[in-house]
């Protein structure tokens, strides 16, 4: 009997039927292990340990899953039996990791290690004809990976509840993913709100049914680059009430615009979140389904690109379609760190309009099929016309107008996809201005229709939604195609972050958290959490090791802590607190948005100023003088 041992007990019912049309002179097993079968113990130290499951000398200490018990049972039952045993799991670095526990729980000497992107006839055949042995670096980088949050999930969160005295936790990823929220939300909290105007003209189209309109454009003759803002309402007013402009320049010209990418796990995970309103969590578990069914290929992966042989059915459905593809296949830039070991997620038979045994995966995979179809249609082309306008303005400055429209000349891709479906609504740039500006000749003088006064005031950031911080995740390197949905839910369940009308909120004891962390850890930093993503890229590609990555950032954390030694305990501090005045709940610290606290000394040599309440707890030395019993936010110090 002949053995392939795979993850996921969903992909048995398609591959069975596969084995036996390739192999139909052979008797093959396929067994299941379901997912890892063996993890770092969550409770148990002694000695010889740095924490639980970490050796002093870095090696780990592993346990079969409770959840695992039947099925490596099964496993070792079937692995007595076989005559040649394939490791199938899947093929990214988790993969080769749980190959690797594979081996090591059921003392498998002699096996072959294959993997498939797609789960076909063709590619488990490609797969049977080319094994190779686990990759061991592939699988020390899996390992330095649960080590190192193993280290910081263990050692800062003890710490930290000694500090703050309450349930919080602390991650390598999760607690710079908590920071990014927590750091938007000052940026709200401090935003200063300017309120300004501008002017738009309205002019009768030649038909006299339609109109088109120009707005003005103060800078330079108003306003400056640097401070772009008309904060002269009455000036505006006399802008608005232009009643005649000359045609400075009229300039038209075709612009392309090319597709979006195929997805890649990150922002499949986006699109879901905005057109079907998925967590990513949710997201993943389908696409799972489908990658099971053999459907889409795998969904785990950082390439967007569709491999070269997929053109030829590619440009068969656009022959369907009415519509035409690229000549060449259109190729993508992937992100910095990205492994393009396998290819965009796509649908395996392009022709294929639905799949799916439900309403939300054919959702799902409609999204897919569609997003990777339109990738290699050919660019939407626009007409685009921009005309200059000018007019006497007030102390004989020039008043200048600017109007822009655009029309369709060639749809190309945006027959099958409007927009790209990864940004957030207010952030997508969408097909374009409808404002039908005439052709026009310089020189030419126009009478003003109507004029209005724009009255507009500046907006703060916007919160993060659950697609725009795995966007901003990934742009920043933090994570993995694989962690980003896992990150989310971990952070949202622990009370560090909540969801508020789909927009990302930090929870006090986030923000609570953050600031203990804050200027004392460095893996909060965002550009070191990179830079760890960079190392196990190093270690997966043999240009690094494990103990020399782990070593390094061991001591880094030892040090880190021992600064925290002399901090008082939460027991300490509330003690102390006793006599101590409260944090204010209406005014808060413009640095790090903890109550302010104020301080009175009388007599000669006192004072009376406000002061961050995380002074002790973080280094905050954020202070406001005192102006009529408030803090005088225009004079701060510290930050």
């Amino acid at each position: 009997m002949k053995l392939m041992i795979i993850e996921s007990p969903g992909k048995l019912k398609k591959l069975r039927p596969i084995m036996k049309k390739l192999r139909p002179h052979e008797d093959w097993e396929v067994v299941a292990s379901g997912g890892h079968i063996r993890d770092l113990p969550v409770s148990g130290q002694d000695d010889s340990m740095i924490t639980t499951g970490v050796r002093k000398n870095y090696s780990l200490v592993y346990e079969i899953l409770d959840k695992s018990t039947r099925n490596v049972r099964a496993i070792k039952d079937a692995v007595k039996k076989a005559s040649e045993i394939y490791l199938a799991t899947d093929p990214d670095r988790e993969g080769e990791s749980i190959s690797w526990h594979i081996k090591e729980a059921a003392s498998i000497k002699d096996y072959q290690r294959i993997t498939f992107n797609e789960i076909t006839l063709k590619r488990v055949g490609e797969a049977l004809a080319s094994p190779r042995m686990i990759d061991m670096n592939r699988v020390a980088a899996q390992e330095c990976r649960r080590a190192m949050d193993r280290l910081v999930g263990y050692m800062v969160t003890k710490e930290l509840r000694r500090l703050m005295g309450k349930p919080t936790t602390a991650g390598r990823v999760q607690s710079p993913a908590v920071y990014m929220v927590v750091l938007r939300e000052r940026e709200i909290r401090t935003f200063v709100v300017i309120a300004h105007f501008s002017a738009r003209l309205h002019f009768l189209a030649a038909d006299g049914g339609s109109t088109w309109c120009a707005d003005w454009q103060p800078v330079p003759d108003y306003a400056s680059k640097e401070d772009p803002y008309v904060r002269d309402g009455q000036l505006a007013q006399l802008v608005a009430a232009t009643r005649n402009v000359i045609v400075e320049s009229s300039d038209d010209r075709k612009a392309e615009r090319a597709p979006p990418a195929p997805f890649i796990s990150s922002t499949l995970q986006q699109a879901a979140s905005n057109s079907l309103k998925w967590d990513p969590d949710k997201t993943m578990q389908v696409a799972q389904r489908l990658f099971e069914q053999g459907v889409i290929t795998y969904h785990r992966t950082d390439n967007p690109n569709v491999p070269d042989e997929a053109m030829a059915d590619i440009r068969a459905v656009a022959n369907t379609l009415g519509m035409k593809s690229v000549t060449e296949r259109r190729v993508f830039s992937a992100a910095e760190g990205a492994q393009e070991g396998h290819p965009a997620i796509t649908p395996t038979n392009w022709a294929d309009t639905d799949a799916g045994e439900n309403a939300e995966e054919q959702a799902l995979y409609n999204l897919i099929r569609i997003r990777a179809l339109a990738s290699q249609m050919e660019a939407a082309i626009y007409d685009v016309r921009t005309v200059k306008l000018i007019a006497a303005g007030p102390d004989g400055k020039p008043l200048r107008f600017t109007a822009s429209g655009k029309t369709i000349a060639n749809p190309g891709w945006l027959k099958l996809l409007k927009n790209d479906d990864t940004e957030d609504s207010e952030d997508s740039g969408g097909a374009g201005t409808s404002n039908p500006v005439p052709l026009l000749a310089p020189r030419q003088v126009l009478s003003v229709h109507k004029g209005e006064c724009l009255n507009k005031k500046t907006q703060p950031p916007a919160r993060y939604t659950k697609a725009s911080l795995i966007k901003e995740m990934e742009r920043r390197g933090i994570g993995r195609p694989s962690t980003f949905a896992s990150i989310l839910k971990n952070i949202s369940s622990k009370g560090l972050i909540t969801e508020k009308n789909r927009k990302l909120v930090p929870e006090a004891l986030g923000e609570e958290t953050i600031a203990r962390l804050e200027g004392v850890f460095s893996f909060l930093e965002l550009n070191f959490t990179r830079e760890l993503e960079r190392d196990l890229d190093r270690i997966a590609q043999g240009e690094d090791t494990y103990r020399s990555v782990i070593t390094k950032l061991h001591k880094r954390l030892e040090d880190e802590l021992s600064r925290q030694q002399d901090q008082p305990s939460a027991a300490v501090q509330a003690a102390s607190r006793k006599s101590a005045p409260a944090p204010s709940e209406v005014f808060t610290c413009g640095k790090c948005g903890m109550g302010l606290v104020r301080r009175i000394k009388a007599g000669k040599g006192g004072w009376d100023f406000w002061g961050c309440s995380g002074y002790r707890a973080s280094g905050c030395q954020v202070s406001y003088p005192t102006k009529n019993g408030e803090p005088d936010f225009s004079k701060a110090k510290g930050i």
